[in-house]
C-alpha cells in the first residue's frame, strides 16, 4: 500500500462521513457497486470504512456489502448466461467452466475467496455460468469474505489509530501472506499441465 492508498482512504472516509447518518448505506452502496463492477479496489473501501465506522460496523459494511454485490453479480450472470464470458474465462484460464464439478463447488468458492488468485468477478460468473446453486455460493461466499473483511477493515483503523504497533504489523503481514500465498498457488496452478 502506498502513499497514494493512504490518500485515497482518508478521502474515501470523508465522502462517505459527508452524508451523515446515511453513511452507511451509501457505504453499502458502494460495496455492493465495487462487488459488481470493481472500479476501485476493496481493499481501500474497506480500510476506509473501519476508519469511519470503527471495527465492528466497517466490519459488517464491507462483509455484507461484498456478499450482497457478489450476489447481485452471481444473478446477473445466471440471468444473462453469456457464451462471450464462458468464452473469455476459457481463453484467460485454459478451462471451460462448464465443466466444473459442482459437489466440489463450495469448497473450491470456499478458497478461491480466501486466497487472492482468481479475480472476485470471474469467481463470480464462473459460479454463476457453471451452474453452481445459489446456496452453495452463497454460504461458501459469506464464509470465503470473512477474512479478506477482517484484514483490511482491521488496517483501516491500525493505518490511522495507530495504539498498537505490533496488531499493525500482524495484519500488515497476514495480509502480505495472503497474496504472497495466493501468487505462489496461483502461479503453481497456471504453470501445471
Amino acid at each position: 500500500m502506498d502513499l497514494h492508498s493512504l490518500d485515497s482512504i482518508t478521502a474515501i472516509s470523508s465522502f462517505l462521513k459527508s452524508y451523515g447518518l446515511l453513511a452507511p448505506a451509501v457505504a453499502s452502496a458502494l460495496f455492493i457497486i465495487q462487488a459488481v463492477f470493481p472500479v476501485f479496489p476493496y481493499v481501500i473501501l474497506a480500510a476506509a470504512g473501519g476508519l469511519l465506522f470503527g471495527f465492528k460496523l466497517g466490519f459488517f459494511l464491507a462483509w455484507s456489502g461484498a456478499l450482497a454485490g457478489a450476489c447481485l453479480a452471481y444473478w446477473i450472470c445466471r440471468l444473462a448466461g453469456s457464451e462471450w464470458v464462458i468464452k473469455t474465462i476459457q481463453s484467460r484460464f485454459s478451462y471451460d467452466i462448464r465443466e466444473i464439478d459442482t459437489r466440489l463447488a463450495f469448497w473450491s468458492i470456499l478458497i478461491a475467496r480466501v486466497l487472492p488468485v482468481v479475480p472476485t468477478p470471474i469467481i463470480n460468473a464462473a459460479a454463476a455460468l457453471a451452474g453452481v446453486p445459489f446456496w452453495t455460493f452463497f454460504f461458501s461466499s459469506a464464509i470465503g469474505k470473512l477474512p479478506t473483511a477482517l484484514l483490511y477493515t482491521g488496517l483501516g483503523l491500525c493505518l490511522f489509530q495507530v495504539k498498537d504497533i505490533r496488531l499493525t504489523l500482524l495484519l500488515l503481514g497476514l495480509i502480505l501472506l495472503l497474496l504472497v500465498a495466493g501468487r505462489y498457488l496461483g502461479k503453481k496452478h497456471l504453470l501445471s499441465p
